[in-house]
């Protein structure tokens, strides 16, 4: 399954295995007792802390909050805006296939995709 977290686009097999193979990397033990709002939460703090060093999220990290807002919440795309300097809540939605697949299509041919063009429609 594709997933789109900002503009970055991932492929996820298996949400719940990844989960819980990378669960206690995350800092969290038990993924089953996650309830959907904490994992918008965790996975905020934890691009909160990539925004506040100024940092590029790891393909890794991407992967691994694709995988829990998947499993908690069934979208496949999370658009987290940042307002002065703060990651603020996410827009959740389920776009589609076709979508995602032009997406990660661009990123490979090179060119970033902007994700202003289909945010709007999709949110």
């Amino acid at each position: 399954m594709l997933f789109l977290l900002n503009e970055y686009v991932t492929e996820i097999e298996a949400p719940e295995l990844r989960l819980l193979k990378r669960g206690p990397n995350l800092g969290f033990e038990d993924v089953h007792a996650m309830r959907a709002r904490e994992a918008i939460e965790f996975a905020r703090a934890r691009l909160q802390v990539c925004h506040d060093e100024g940092a590029v999220p790891a393909e890794t990290l991407v992967a691994d909050l694709a995988a829990l807002i998947i499993a908690k919440t069934g979208a496949n795309a999370a658009l987290f805006p940042v307002h002065e300097g703060r990651v603020s809540e996410p827009r959740l939605t389920i776009l589609p296939e076709s979508i995602l697949e032009a997406v990660r299509d661009r990123l490979a041919a090179g060119a970033a995709p902007d994700i202003r063009q289909f945010w709007p429609r999709a949110a």
